[in-house]
């Protein structure tokens, strides 16, 4: 976890989710990370906005799905708003192609698909810390422009990457027509949560996609080296596919 040197205030926050228990979730990680303040928190889009202009944070976990408008409706109108820019991290159930490419071109700085574990969530919040360091770096530097080399750099640290250049979070990779990117994403954060293996069956009701759609994703990442398949044996004798994720193929 990317630690605040001593004395650097913390980030302020705001949390943008329809669920007022999962907006609890997030404020709870938040607080436990020990970077961020969360300053508020909100359940629809009218009200993000009006916190956003009443309590200034710096960073805004955003939910893509909310009653009164979309979460991209959010992004494009945060990104129109006078004032200092504000970083958006999208946390979302939403695995739709146009409703990633939209917020991607809206600035969002992660895209982070539900359902993820703690650990996932941290390591973005890490890569953030880390990208405000870099930024606050600069600005002590009393530089106005920035080189290549310290573009490159806090471009870098945006994507998570380490010193190596190599992203350190899960990839996206190129997908066979039929397979969609995000969805990919979900499945592989889901099967890296699951050490010891788990079925189709059990993706599927996870993510809440049919079975033999988990399947045809599943089967992907074993051709790709990034799964393998370990055969478990149930009562009836009858053997089932377990995939057990190996990030055999991160390097190519």
């Amino acid at each position: 976890m990317t630690v605040l040197p001593p004395g650097c205030p913390l980030i302020p926050t705001l949390v943008v989710d329809d669920d007022h228990e999962v907006a609890g979730i997030h404020t709870g990680f938040l607080l436990a990370h020990g970077a961020f303040d969360v300053v508020g928190a909100a359940h629809t889009g009218a009200r993000a906005l009006e916190l956003a202009d009443e309590l200034r944070p710096r960073l805004v976990l955003l939910d893509i799905h909310l009653p009164d408008m979309t979460g991209i409706d959010v992004l494009r109108a945060l990104r129109n708003r006078p004032g200092e820019p504000l970083d958006v991290i999208a946390i979302t159930a939403a695995r739709e192609l146009d409703t990633v490419r939209a917020a991607v071109a809206g600035g969002v700085l992660h895209y982070l698909v539900k359902p993820f574990n703690a650990a996932v969530l941290n390591q973005r919040l890490d890569h953030y810390v880390a990208y405000r360091r870099e930024l606050d770096t600069h600005a002590v530097d009393g530089s106005a422009a920035l080189d290549q080399g310290r573009i490159d750099q806090l471009l870098r640290t945006t994507a998570g990457a380490g010193a190596g250049g190599a992203p350190s979070g899960p990839v996206t990779v190129a997908t066979p027509k039929g397979l969609s990117a995000p969805t990919l994403d979900a499945v592989m954060l889901d099967l890296r949560g699951h050490g010891r293996g788990t079925s189709a069956s059990d993706v599927a009701d996870r993510l809440g996609m049919a079975r033999v759609s988990a399947r045809r994703y599943l089967e992907f990442l074993v051709s790709r080296g990034q799964a393998r398949i370990v055969p478990q044996y149930g009562s009836a004798g009858r053997p089932e596919k377990f995939y057990v994720w190996t990030d055999g193929g991160r390097a190519g």
